[in-house]
């Protein structure tokens, strides 16, 4: 998922944010341009036009690439515009992800997968400390290659949610019984890589992030519990009315694969597939 740990300070202009401090925790909110908030982890540098507001990571035959955010997160509402790239080669993944960094690790992720024609698909998976294969699959309702769409994370210490421009498509919700990730603070990624075969005809593969809604609480390493006081909105956040409804379709209408219906893959119903809502 990471090449080398190349830390390459991405060559931009500023960032547009609003840091407050309250009783020893920091709120980063607003729309988080590319700057000094994030680095090239590894690959290709980095594109930036439009001064700060995108941001074009590039597959070729020789590497793919990715970035990550400066600042380490304990919760909040993390969003990313994506325009994927135009190919017919399946191989080809734009993620967007949640992650933490210890051996164990948490992690939330979208990716975007290349396909010879709609419906396009988008995977979701989830590592709980350390332990992934959580996938639940989506056929999209556009064509993510023609415009840009959002793709955000929803995390607080009781409902992990995942959206699709306003549409909720996967929730998972705190159980005292099952492992829920809200011990680990976690740094955004964005990359774009080779998942199996592709074309090499249609390189180089342009993956395009925009600037982003980042509302989170800004912590240190380990200071998760900085982050977990109700004082921030999405500590308190629930779905709505309208949202459950919109969940609910979405699961209905667009579901592809779900692991926890996958009695080939796991035999036992996975303990956590009961915190799904």
């Amino acid at each position: 998922m990471r090449g080398s740990d190349q830390k390459i300070l991405l060559m931009v202009m500023g960032v547009v944010a609003v840091v407050a401090a309250a009783e020893g925790q920091e709120e980063t909110t607003g729309f988080v341009t590319w700057g000094n908030n994030y680095y090239q982890t590894w690959g290709h540098q980095a594109l930036v036009i439009n001064k700060t507001s995108e941001l074009q990571l590039t597959l070729d035959k020789n590497s793919g690439s990715g970035f990550e955010s400066q600042l380490i997160y304990g919760s909040g509402y993390f969003n990313v515009r994506i325009k994927a790239p135009q190919t017919t080669s399946t191989g080809v993944i734009t993620s967007f992800y949640l992650i933490s960094r210890s051996s164990r690790h948490d992690e939330l992720c979208f990716q975007i997968l290349g396909k010879n024609g709609p419906p396009y698909l988008l995977n979701t998976n989830m590592y709980l400390y350390g332990e992934g294969g959580k996938d639940q699959r989506f056929r999209l309702w556009f064509d993510p290659t023609k415009d840009y769409h959002s793709y955000s994370f929803l995390w607080n210490p009781n409902q992990l949610v995942f959206y699709v421009d306003d549409t909720p498509i996967r929730v998972y919700s705190k159980n005292p019984d099952v492992y829920y990730p809200s011990v680990q603070t976690m740094f955004l990624m964005g990359s774009v890589q080779n998942g199996s075969i592709i074309d090499p005809k249609q390189m180089p593969y342009i993956a395009k992030f925009q600037a982003s809604k980042i509302e989170g609480c800004k912590t240190e390493f380990m200071g998760i519990d900085k982050c977990t006081d109700p004082k921030f909105w999405w500590n308190r956040k629930q779905l709505s009315s309208k949202e459950k409804t919109l969940y609910l379709n979405a699961r209905k209408t667009y579901l592809d694969y779900d692991y926890c219906s996958d009695r080939q893959r796991y035999p036992k119903v996975p303990q956590e597939c009961g915190s799904y809502t």
